[in-house]
């Protein structure tokens, strides 16, 4: 039999066995290091967020430029989350607390311990502060979990789900592939995965262990723009002229899949829906992951010098609260004392969107909120500031 190393390096896993379990890294001894550049924010930084602290037990290695932290709640704690959702950790860097959502990567049975891969972004202060610095020992501020991009796990669930990843995009496809190939004994899943080199390939080994342990229910196809010579995998970026042949040649019918999931750089999310619907997938089983990076934004847009008048609309009432000068719709209504609905921090998962009634609002971008939720004059309160007297509706 072939090593699972060699069965990837043909770039269809395709074996048979049957194994359920994943079994979390073990806690490694501590060791000496220099001082960090970045800290834990307390809630006097976090603008009444609060959130949790996890404590990294573990780092590993996970591709060129990336980091495998796993993470435990140092009080015991269970760390629950639906396969697919991020979290956002919060660190405070040259005095500025800083948040970005990295996406769960272990499996959601494994309750004790969070597994998160960093990959270093070009200019990223938070990624390549941790992927430089984060140790054993060291502790986490994290918010979450957030994000609706999702796959619930069902025993006796009989489907077909095919994954699309591009780059730090395998991420959320790893913990649902982890979770849900253990929970439903009959669901078969495909992922086919892009990136620039060999070097550049995220939990590759995992992934041939996984294959290994699902018995031909597993098939992953690999594809890279720059291929050492002898490559047999898919070459070139995951374009649809590339990423049709791929679907195609899947061991069972695109046509049969009952959800697609696609995370990865928005021309990777563009061309993978024009494949799909291009093979006549209909656009309600495509659901796709758009990560907002704060330090993608170019710049963060002007914010009142002055304190405002804020009024919060809820069932049953109105509330007027004044925001600090500078303050978003979520810190103000938070430092009022105010049960305004949050997760992410960063707006990305969309929890805390509110109605702007009137008035205007600083809003940064990207974000996640939808076309349409901008033409209904929704706005995300977490990355939303006052610019003047405003009115909003707050969800019951």
């Amino acid at each position: 039999m072939e090593s699972a190393s060699a069965l990837l390096g043909r770039f269809v896993l395709d074996l048979r066995t049957v194994v359920g379990r994943w079994v979390g890294p073990q806690k490694p001894t501590f060791s000496a290091r220099s001082p960090r550049a970045w800290r834990v924010p307390g809630p006097a930084q976090t603008a009444g967020l609060g959130g949790r602290e996890l404590e990294i037990v573990g780092r590993s290695a996970a591709g060129a430029g990336a980091v495998t932290l796993t993470l435990r709640d140092p009080s015991g704690a269970k760390i629950r989350f639906t396969p697919g959702q991020f979290f956002s950790v919060l660190v405070e860097v040259d005095g500025a607390p800083l948040r970005r959502a990295y996406s769960a990567a272990s499996s959601a049975l494994v309750e004790d311990a969070l597994e998160l891969t960093i990959k270093e972004v070009d200019g990223g202060r938070v990624s390549g502060l941790l992927n430089r610095s984060a140790r054993a020992g060291d502790r986490l501020r994290v918010l979450g979990p957030s994000g609706s991009f999702t796959v619930t796990p069902t025993p006796g669930a009989r489907r077909r789900l095919l994954l699309i990843a591009g780059g730090s995009g395998i991420t959320p496809m790893m913990s649902i592939i982890r979770t849900i190939l253990a929970v439903e004994a009959e669901t078969e899943i495909a992922l086919i995965y892009g990136n620039r080199d060999e070097a550049s390939i995220l939990y590759r080994e995992a992934l041939a262990g996984l294959a290994a342990e699902f018995t031909g229910r597993l098939t992953v196809r690999l594809a890279l723009e720059q291929p050492p010579e002898g490559w047999p995998g898919a070459v070139g970026r995951l374009v649809s002229e590339v990423l049709t042949p791929e679907l195609i040649g899947l061991p069972w019918p695109v046509l049969s899949a009952s959800g697609c999931y696609l995370c990865g750089p928005e021309p990777l999310l563009r061309a993978a829906r024009a494949a799909l619907v291009g093979l006549g997938i209909e656009e309600e089983t495509i659901h796709e992951e758009r990560f907002t990076r704060p330090e993608q934004r170019a710049e963060a847009p002007a914010r009142a010098s002055v304190a405002t008048r804020l009024t919060l609309r809820r069932a049953g009432g109105e509330t007027e609260v004044i925001a600090a000068a500078g303050a978003t719709l979520l810190e103000a209504g938070l430092a009022a004392g105010l049960a305004m609905p949050f997760s992410c921090g960063l707006g990305g998962c969309g929890a805390c969107k509110v109605r702007l009634v009137d008035g205007e609002v600083a809003l940064e971008e990207p974000n996640c909120l939808s076309a349409e939720e901008r033409a209904g004059g929704f706005v995300l309160a977490c990355v939303a500031a006052p610019l003047r007297p405003c009115t909003i509706e707050v969800p019951a």
